[in-house]
């Protein structure tokens, strides 16, 4: 008798993979979707991560170009897609690593950016190129540190209010 391995063994690999490196950034799956280059809500996300959606349990099979996309989100590398047998999102991944260090190389200077600002999501990092044009470059790298500083203020801020909601007082 043949049993079905999705709902035996768990997600794919390369779910397991992608929540994995998730966690470790301490991101929950709607804050990684959001940090995504496309658009992909934090439902869909968690959906990739379990191998199924609803209640039948639907087998999730990731397409290659959003597996890679979700990759470069947090970090995972084109070598761990392909241990994971997913060759064609690796091949994909290497591509936009590629196109990456490209426009990198023609526009901004990676080394320039904070960390804090290079890992924004794309929204905020087109807002402070906009917000850089008319910045003297003497003065870009201290703004771009007062940029970094008020952006992590302000992350850590949403972080510790989404995890530690305010209950509501009873009365009496």
């Amino acid at each position: 008798m043949k049993m079905d391995t999705e709902d035996s063994t768990g997600p794919p690999p390369e779910a397991t993979l992608i929540r994995i490196a998730r966690e470790a950034r301490g991101w929950s799956p709607e804050h990684a979707a959001a940090r995504m280059t496309t658009k992909y809500s934090g439902s869909s996300w968690r959906q990739m991560e379990a191998g199924y959606r609803g209640r039948d349990r639907k087998p999730v099979k990731v397409k290659a170009p959003v597996l890679a996309a979700m990759a470069f989100t947090v970090g995972v590398t084109p070598d761990r897609l392909e241990e994971v047998g997913r060759k064609d999102a690796a091949a994909i991944l290497r591509e936009v690593e590629r196109q990456e260090a490209q426009v990198s190389a023609q526009g901004e200077q990676p080394s320039e950016m904070p960390p804090a600002l290079r890992a924004a999501p794309p929204h905020v990092r087109r807002m402070i190129d906009a917000a850089l044009e008319d910045v003297d470059p003497e003065d870009r790298a201290d703004v771009l540190r007062e940029m970094a500083a008020d952006y992590e203020t302000v992350r850590k801020r949403r972080t510790w209010t989404a995890r530690d909601p305010q209950r509501p007082r009873h009365a009496g």
